[in-house]
């Protein structure tokens, strides 16, 4: 894993500054309406009731947090490099919404984000596998789950993870979230990508 020190450096030189999303996460906001709570308004598209809460984690720069935060959620944002989370109140600032920003190693023993404390959580190109059941539990129950990030594909080409320690087995994303008997996800959406770069992304339900 790469040191707070160097991914600060990356953030502050303006590297994965793009504001951008990934497509996955516009893909996943049709499901949106299904979070326990969700109220529509008046003319499409419907938005969240207020109060309704998404968490960004591994946030980066702030692209996703910042557009979950356009779209009516109350974003918490979290990242272990302040440099990426300042640029994600940047972010935030230009683009008149307002996120919580939070500075945390995800990585470690100790990390807490709450015990149902969120209605959606997004999860782009961060893989620590130990983190799965910290997900399930700060998730609300009816709360969605997006996640995409790199699998064993990657290896096809170039750039990327090329540890099997940050890349998915086949079908390993779809395995995690829809087994278990205590623990099994609805599984409204999943993908497999090969084609360019190899990734993996799922749209699940808390039950």
């Amino acid at each position: 894993m790469s040191s707070v020190a160097e991914w600060d450096a990356r953030f502050a030189r303006g590297d994965h500054a793009s504001p951008e999303i990934d497509p996955f996460l516009a893909v996943s906001a049709k499901y949106w309406p299904l979070v326990p709570g969700w109220q529509p308004v008046q003319g499409p598209p419907a938005k969240p009731a207020a109060g309704l809460k998404a968490l960004d984690v591994a946030c980066g720069a702030g692209r996703h947090a910042v557009q979950l935060a356009e779209a009516g959620f109350a974003v918490t944002a979290v990242d272990f490099s302040s440099q990426g989370l300042l640029a994600a109140r940047e972010l935030a600032r230009s683009r008149q919404v307002n996120i919580e920003t939070r500075q945390a190693d995800l990585e470690a023993e100790s990390v807490e984000l709450g015990d149902a404390a969120f209605d959606l959580i997004a999860v782009f190109f961060y893989l620590h596998r130990p983190l799965f059941a910290h997900l399930r539990t700060c998730l609300r129950a009816g709360g969605l789950l997006v996640y995409k990030t790199y699998s064993v594909d990657q290896l096809r080409h170039p750039g990327g993870p090329r540890h099997p320690m940050y890349l998915l087995e086949h079908n390993e994303l779809l395995k995690e979230f829809s087994s278990g008997e205590f623990s099994a996800f609805r599984v409204l959406r999943y993908e497999e990508e090969w084609e360019g770069r190899g990734t993996a992304a799922l749209v699940a339900q808390k039950p």
